[in-house]
């Protein structure tokens, strides 16, 4: 090939390679200036809420006082488990046994609030050691959000 027949080659591999440098380059600052934190990311709620928003020293503080009452947990969840399976087994059968769904609809519910409450009993004990500062964290991460959020924070006291 002779020099000018490898001129036009030459722009073009040139103008290729700008476009694509450009491409990469705009797609990693678009990334760059779009990217949030992994806490936003994911939609939490709940205790993962509270324990992001918390120092991780408490953060560590709650992971082992929830997995310390997981084996207590652990028959609660398998009893909600089993009476969801039985209300699914209900729903489908060719014919409704309404007595025996509405039982099944109570042990879920019965486990459920059992869970529920083997889960506050930890939380309360949590927060009995935990500053003021602390215990305000963990209010706005579990118990508030959207409009519900102003009108508890209009009933707390402000501290001064």
């Amino acid at each position: 090939m002779t020099p000018t027949s490898l001129k036009p080659w030459l722009v073009f591999s040139v103008l290729l390679n700008v476009f694509l440098i450009g491409g990469v380059g705009g797609g990693l600052y678009h990334w760059m200036a779009t990217a949030k934190p992994a806490e936003a990311v994911v939609n939490q709620h709940g205790l993962r809420q509270a324990m992001i928003k918390l120092p991780m020293e408490r953060r560590k503080e709650l992971r082992q006082l929830l997995r310390h009452n997981r084996a207590d947990s652990q028959p609660l969840i398998m009893a909600g488990r089993e009476a969801r399976l039985g209300v699914i087994k209900q729903l489908e059968a060719p014919t409704l046994d309404r007595e025996a769904l509405v039982t099944e609809l109570a042990k879920a519910r019965e486990a459920d609030a059992a869970l529920r409450a083997l889960v506050d009993a930890t939380l309360a004990q949590f927060a009995s050691n935990l500053p003021q500062d602390e215990r305000q964290k963990l209010v706005e991460a579990l118990y508030q959000r959207g409009q519900a959020k102003n009108r508890v924070l209009e009933r707390l006291p402000t501290s001064s």
